[in-house]
């Protein structure tokens, strides 16, 4: 046999050996092989929550007034019986199937209409750890077979204050994260959708914890309010900045800045929102996490979330909570003036909650 030759397939053995036992790295998806599809978002976002398991006509209805993002409402990751990772609750899926199908039929296909599947809610349970991120991914992928472009996270606190929900474990925090990153990196959009002080712009602070008391002593209650949080959903994006498409700011949290400043302090909702808006664009996220023995070693991290920022809103009724569509989309176009960037768009709460279909439209008519 010619030297070269010999030299060609000892090459070729070295290499194949070297493939079957080199370590992999954690949730490592090999860089050669493409994703398993390719799903996109529009420039601008017009986000509609559906309520819980709904499931109605009034998605063809919202999505032809400007909603381009569709958030199913919700699901949990739980072990079956057996122990396995499952996916469990949700809208019915024949349901969905159908009004997704009735959307393509009428021009609003995939390529226009992004549907995500949210996990959590208010006082919903939060993830079972003792599965895998990988075994959650599988779970996914077999729960969705197709129907969802994604999956949104909205876990949240409980009305009990001492309820364990109102603590986001170690363990849930690095599974948020590391089961972004394997969605993501599949080709998945991937949202969240944190209450305004999970992760709050105006503060260091981190905390597992979200029944805190609100830290202004001018806004007097008996008892003292007790459900708020510290960058909570800083942590799985300091870990993973590149694993989430986009971030729904609540800003429609009970006791919220937002609420704080246009209804105590007497803001114009307006001007209250420009700044807001300029100050989640122009200010950098910084975090802290030396204060928690869990991620001490993560230090203070500066998170970049500009391209990344969705404002939300509260139907009831069309008025949006402590900033109106109205107004939201007059600040919208006072910062579009100063021409130094702008928010990726806009969500509400909820589809149900929006009787005559008014947000859509209003929220959409910036862009």
């Amino acid at each position: 046999m010619p030297t070269f030759t010999k030299l060609l397939l000892l090459t070729l053995k070295l290499t194949l050996t070297q493939l079957l036992v080199s370590p992999v790295a954690p949730h490592a998806i090999n860089p050669s092989s493409p994703p398993k599809l390719e799903r996109s978002l529009p420039e601008k976002l017009v986000v509609a929550y559906q309520s819980w398991s709904e499931c109605d006509d009034k998605v063809l209805d919202a999505v032809r007034s400007g909603v381009n993002v569709v958030i199913w409402f919700a699901t949990n990751l739980e072990s079956a019986y057996d122990g396995s990772a499952l996916m469990a609750g949700g809208p019915n899926r024949t349901c969905v199937q159908e009004k997704i199908e009735a959307l393509e039929e009428l021009g609003y296909g995939r390529d226009k209409v992004t549907h995500l599947i949210s996990v959590g809610g208010w006082d919903a349970s939060h993830p079972d750890t003792s599965n895998t991120a990988e075994e959650y991914f599988e779970a996914f992928e077999k729960f969705s077979d197709g129907l969802y472009d994604g999956l949104d996270w909205d876990l949240e606190g409980n009305d009990s204050l001492t309820s364990q929900l109102n603590y986001f474990s170690k363990e849930c925090l690095l599974l948020m994260g590391d089961l972004s990153q394997l969605l993501h990196d599949a080709g998945y959009i991937v949202s969240m959708a944190p209450p305004e002080s999970y992760l709050d712009i105006q503060t260091t602070e981190f905390s597992k914890y979200v029944n805190l008391t609100y830290p202004s002593d001018d806004w007097n209650t008996t008892p003292p309010f007790q459900y708020h949080g510290h960058n909570t959903y800083a942590l799985p994006l300091a870990m993973h900045p590149d694993a989430f498409d986009f971030i729904n700011f609540q800003i429609y949290e009970t006791k919220s800045h937002a609420s704080y400043n246009t209804t105590i302090l007497g803001t114009a909702q307006v001007d209250y929102l420009v700044d807001y808006i300029n100050m989640l664009l122009h200010t950098p996220l910084n975090v802290n996490f030396e204060t928690d023995e869990d991620f001490l070693s993560l230090g203070l991290q500066t998170i970049d979330i500009a391209d990344k920022i969705v404002v939300g809103f509260i139907a009831n009724g069309g008025v949006g909570g402590p900033i109106t569509a109205a107004n939201a989309t007059k600040a919208y176009q006072q910062v579009e003036e100063l021409g130094e960037g702008n928010i990726r768009g806009w969500f509400y709460w909820c589809l149900a909650d929006d009787g005559d279909v008014m947000l859509p439209g209003v929220l959409s008519s910036v862009f």
